[in-house]
């Protein structure tokens, strides 16, 4: 299914069959989007989900408009442009806008939707390999008994 771009998405998912559930969970993976942290400050934990254009400016609720945030930050920024706001904090720089910007435009998701999966799983063998087989294997413990290091 990939990633969730409205709450609705995931009502009906097997893991959340109700409103409520689904809510929650979409707005878990917002908040965990920036490792946990508040996409602004990025020194405190994310406990709130931050309408990057606010509601009260037609801002939506969907995936892109929404960044996880400290409760602090939410607050302090209120319904102003996030970017304007950002701005003018002592902790802002050019790196956490440009990963904000990513965010909504949805760049880091759609990469990730077009590319193959990565597998960075060892693949097991069940065939003997024509370069190197068990014969070749080296022993695991010396002849004394004591195990190579």
């Amino acid at each position: 299914m990939g990633i969730a771009n409205d709450w609705s998405d995931l009502l009906f998912d097997l893991d959340c069959l109700s409103k409520q559930s689904a809510k929650r969970k979409f707005k878990k993976q917002i908040k965990y989007g920036f490792g946990g942290l508040c996409a602004y400050c990025r020194c405190n934990r994310a406990t709130t989900v931050d309408h990057l254009k606010p509601k009260s400016r037609g801002g939506s609720s969907l995936r892109s408009n929404l960044i996880p945030a400290c409760r602090s930050c939410n607050t302090d920024k209120g319904s102003e442009s996030w970017l304007v706001w950002f701005q003018r904090q002592e902790f802002y720089n050019t790196v956490a806008q440009e990963l904000i910007e990513e965010w909504i435009s949805n760049k880091r998701f759609i990469e990730e939707e077009l590319d193959e999966p990565i597998n960075h799983r060892a693949k097991i063998r069940t065939t003997e390999s024509e370069i190197r087989g068990v014969s070749y294997e080296p022993p695991s413990v010396r002849e004394d008994g004591l195990a190579l290091a």
